[in-house]
């Protein structure tokens, strides 16, 4: 099997209303579809959504924790862009870079890094 780089996906996802998370969503997802389409494997924090609707319990920190493990093991994160007053995103980015792992806001970069590595 091919060792894929891993893409950690981040990016607004609250909102102050059910449409606008929806549509946060959406564009979480488009992002990391053009992610995965360069070849990349994509960790996608807005499918914790599917878990939250069939188990209704979840609290915030318990979601953002499971991610931040995932993100823990990335190679690099991917930014979408909007994201700039997201919490959660600046605490992301935060994160990885104590890591020292990569943040990237465009595809391009994202690509250039580790064809050139």
């Amino acid at each position: 099997m091919e060792n894929k780089k891993k893409v950690y996906i981040a990016g607004a996802l609250n909102s102050t209303s059910a449409i606008g998370y929806l549509q946060n969503v959406s564009t979480m997802l488009e992002w990391s579809d053009a992610v995965l389409r360069q070849g990349f494997a994509v960790f996608v924090p807005a499918l914790d959504l599917l878990m939250c609707i069939k188990y209704g319990d979840y609290t915030y920190d318990m979601v953002f924790q499971n991610s931040q493990a995932f993100l823990a093991v990335c190679d690099a994160v991917f930014v979408c862009p909007q994201s700039d007053n997201s919490k959660g995103t600046q605490r992301e980015i935060v994160y990885a870079k104590m890591l020292c792992i990569p943040v990237f806001e465009s595809i391009s970069d994202l690509t250039y890094y580790f064809d050139n590595q």
